[in-house]
């Protein structure tokens, strides 16, 4: 009876841990999704982006502010997370 317990106290605790590694991966994975979006959101605004302008995209939207040697841009997903980013002209 006790070695069933402990059996079972073994396994309920494996399924804890192994829960709690899935739970971190598809964390890592939602991070490396937003990481892409945002850098295709820079990617097309850079090519979109003409003056001192705010572009809205299916995914998020970017604020592009003129500097003398480019653009400096600011990424936001839907989702809240942002990046910024320096695009130079040339």
């Amino acid at each position: 009876m006790i070695q069933t317990l402990l059996l079972l106290l073994g396994i309920g605790a494996a399924i804890l841990l192994s829960c709690h590694y899935m739970d971190e991966a598809v964390t890592q994975l939602q991070l490396e999704q937003e990481a892409l979006q945002l850098e295709s959101l820079v990617r097309a605004a850079t090519s979109d982006c003409r003056q001192d302008e705010t572009i809205h995209y299916p995914i998020g939207q970017v604020t592009c502010t003129q500097t003398d040697k480019g653009f400096k841009m600011e990424a936001i997903l839907e989702s809240g997370q942002r990046i910024e980013a320096v695009v130079s002209n040339g």
